[in-house]
């Protein structure tokens, strides 16, 4: 719900659901990504959260940016959120991971996740809507990314003492590779296990006033409503059955309208415009 479905179609940006929960994030080559993996203690979660950031945060601040952890699970410079931080657990473990905006495409990051929260109704946990900065511009010296990124691996070298670095071997890539093709590259795991939402949508074109209604239970449209003040000469019953029982996904809905001549049953409303209208 708090994707820009149309625009990442459009972009070619990958969708991926991550096991942790939060709200949706985008990457590209200016965000730095990481994670700790620890024993699972029973430490409260704003105690983990707190501890495994003080390494980031530390290099932050010895790079010159004033970095402070914020109330809600971020990390924040001069008030802008820099970084999001999410935590996963199991029996033993316990997963915390983040993201760190240092150089990132703010305009298209702000693009692929314009969804007005207004138009959804569901039981997932909404992002809390923050002004977002990149890193570099704090910093007191220019670094790429790539030196960025040693800068905080020596650093969280030095705060866990015999610690060393392990380089991926072909058998792990190829492992990994088969993971994510088999799981999370699948729209099944995507898209197929999420909440069950409504989305609504109204249309104003030349000819009148589209209203639309979506009722989607894991990843599958369960009911569409079409109303408005438009025409058709045939029965507008027949096209919600043909949008009905299949996956919410843009091909999906084109394959299902394919045969048909949209104007038949909402007159002067292109298919585009109508298809795009489900998920912009």
């Amino acid at each position: 719900s708090e994707i820009n479905q149309k625009y990442v179609q459009e972009h070619g940006i990958d969708v991926v659901r991550r096991l942790s929960g939060g709200g949706a994030v985008y990457h590209d080559h200016g965000n730095l990504n990481y994670g700790f993996i620890t024993k699972n203690t029973g430490q409260s979660i704003d105690d983990i959260f707190r501890e495994l950031t003080r390494p980031i945060l530390k290099v932050l601040q010895d790079l010159g940016a004033d970095a402070r952890f914020s109330g809600r699970n971020d990390l924040v410079i001069d008030g802008k959120k820099i970084s999001g931080i999410a935590q996963y657990h199991t029996a033993e473990k316990t997963l915390l991971h983040g993201t760190l905006l240092f150089s990132s495409d703010l305009a298209k990051l702000s693009a692929c996740l314009n969804a007005d929260p207004r138009k959804f109704e569901d039981k997932s946990v909404k992002s809390i809507q923050s002004r977002v900065s990149n890193i570099r511009p704090f910093l007191s010296k220019q670094i790429d990314i790539e030196e960025f990124s040693s800068i905080i691996m020596e650093s969280i070298m030095k705060m866990f003492p015999g610690s060393s670095m392990y380089e991926l071997t072909e058998q792990d890539k190829a492992a990994i590779e088969k993971l994510a093709n088999t799981k999370y590259a699948t729209w099944e795991w995507v898209y197929g296990n999420s909440p069950e939402f409504t989305y609504q949508k109204t249309i104003k074109y030349e000819k009148g006033i589209v209203h639309i209604g979506l009722n989607v239970s894991s990843g599958i449209i369960q009911e569409i409503s079409i109303q408005g003040d438009f025409f058709g000469k045939k029965n507008i019953e027949q096209l919600k059955k043909l949008l009905t029982n299949i996956s919410y996904k843009y091909n999906s809905i084109e394959s299902a309208l394919a045969e048909i001549d949209l104007s038949d049953y909402i007159f002067g409303l292109s298919k585009k415009i109508f298809i795009d209208s489900l998920f912009s």
